[in-house]
């Protein structure tokens, strides 16, 4: 760009050159130049983020008007500003790197930037006038990035939740529906990958549907949790730097923007202030129950993987629905290719919970800084999930079909058959007859049907 095109901009660290037509200003401008972006995203890439932001400076400016700290024409124009930011592409409003130094500061100011930029225009001035609103003075009043990220972090998490909480309890019905078509269908249960004993088919795929449905109730209370908040403990959770009217009244302001939004609107302020920003326990709580379902999906995928495997040289006791070649060179070759992609978002997700676990280990003394790395890795974890789980329901689960001769084959082995045995005399003499049959399942089968007689 030619001269031209840029405006100057002045902060505590001297002049900035700024795109004249940007709605940022400065400390965004310099965001950019510290962090670039190289195959990350931006932070616009996570809108849930960027309205949960929203919403609190709508709140806070509708505070700041009731107790008289601006005036009503000042929140009318901040208002409009977030009614056209939501209604619009953020992309080129929220450019910096999603994740950045400084405890978020970055995100905190390029919104606080953008709101002043767009609401000055309406009262008459022009972008990087910093009048009559700044972004600081204003739009940044009576709260800090400190307690707006975390607050906007816990609306952001609980808002994404709930399209994965919707798949994975859909998950659980369609494998509930699979159990229950299955019947009474027998099928061969194994333990450390060895022949066991006879179960219903239903009775594995049921037991996967249990444990969702738990691990789904265990993250849907950690999401639950995360309605406290800790907007007014400016800073390190000190209350006494923003006005005590606005501290009583922000939340209910805050739970009618977000009700007005339709979302969750029931925040009540945290137990402990200084607790909530020395560290980010419950999101990581969420984390860790989100990892907890990435690896029980991973472990699915792989039975699933397992159990379809042959055809004729492998399990081959459920049938996969065939969604692509499985083989560039080998001829009717189909892979579990579904499954697989499960696996491999539920891999990912896994490592996104590790990044977040080593947040905790480095959040000293009074201010964990890293809740923007936090709560970039919980959407992420929750939009892999989201991915993997719709994919492994329409395209896997809901078409799957028992290998009905092949499972009645394998129950009826040796192993059933040698348990059969143990019932009727005792595990000492069925241990002699395993010796006596060495594999051969006619034989068991055979003393089985002469006690009969």
């Amino acid at each position: 760009m030619s001269v031209d095109h840029f405006r100057t901009e002045h902060d505590i660290l001297g002049s900035v050159s700024v795109p004249a037509n940007a709605s940022y200003g400065a400390q965004t401008q310099r965001s950019l130049g510290l962090f670039p972006i190289f195959g990350a995203q931006k932070v616009s890439a996570y809108p849930q983020l960027i309205k949960a932001m929203l919403h609190v400076k709508r709140a806070s400016a509708k505070t700041n008007v009731s107790i008289g700290a601006i005036p009503q024409d000042a929140e009318v124009a901040i208002s409009v500003a977030i009614d056209r930011l939501l209604d619009q592409s953020l992309d080129a409003h929220f450019p910096i790197h999603s994740f950045h130094g400084g405890g978020g500061i970055g995100i905190n100011m390029n919104v606080n930037e953008v709101l002043a930029n767009l609401a000055n225009l309406q009262l008459g001035t022009s972008y990087g006038s910093n009048a009559p609103l700044h972004p600081n003075d204003h739009i940044n009043l009576n709260h800090s990035t400190s307690d707006c990220l975390s607050t906007a972090c816990h609306i952001a998490a609980r808002a994404a939740w709930t399209e994965l909480e919707t798949q994975l309890q859909g998950l659980a019905s369609d494998l509930n529906e699979s159990a229950k078509q299955m019947g009474e269908h027998p099928k061969l249960a194994r333990t450390c990958l060895q022949d066991a004993v006879d179960i219903r088919a239903g009775d594995y795929f049921g037991g996967v549907a249990h444990n969702l449905r738990k691990l789904t109730e265990r993250a849907d209370a950690d999401a639950n949790d995360l309605a406290a908040v800790n907007l007014g403990g400016n800073i390190i959770g000190r209350s006494d730097d923003c006005d005590p009217k606005f501290f009583d009244q922000i939340l209910d302001q805050l739970n009618a923007v977000l009700k007005q939004a339709g979302l969750a609107h029931d925040l009540r302020r945290a137990d402990n202030l200084f607790a909530a920003s020395q560290a980010h326990d419950p999101l990581q709580n969420l984390v860790s129950s989100l990892d907890q379902i990435a690896r029980t999906l991973l472990r699915f995928g792989g039975d699933l993987r397992l159990m379809a495997s042959g055809p004729n040289a492998g399990l081959g006791e459920i049938l996969l629905p065939q969604k692509q070649p499985g083989s560039s060179a080998i001829p009717g070759k189909i892979n579990p290719t579904i499954p697989e992609f499960t696996m491999q978002c539920a891999m990912m997700a896994c490592g996104r919970a590790a990044t977040v676990r080593m947040t905790q280990d480095h959040g000293e003394l009074d201010y964990n800084p890293w809740q923007m790395l936090v709560l970039i890795a919980l959407l992420d974890m929750i939009d892999l999930l989201v991915s993997g789980v719709t994919s492994l329901r329409r395209n896997c689960v809901q078409g799957l079909e028992l290998n009905i001769p092949r499972n009645t084959e394998n129950a009826q082995g040796l192993g059933p058959s040698l348990m059969q045995f143990k019932r009727r005399f005792g595990y000492s003499r069925a241990s002699a007859m395993a010796k006596q049959a060495a594999g051969d399942v006619s034989i068991v089968r055979a003393a089985l049907a002469g006690t009969e007689d």
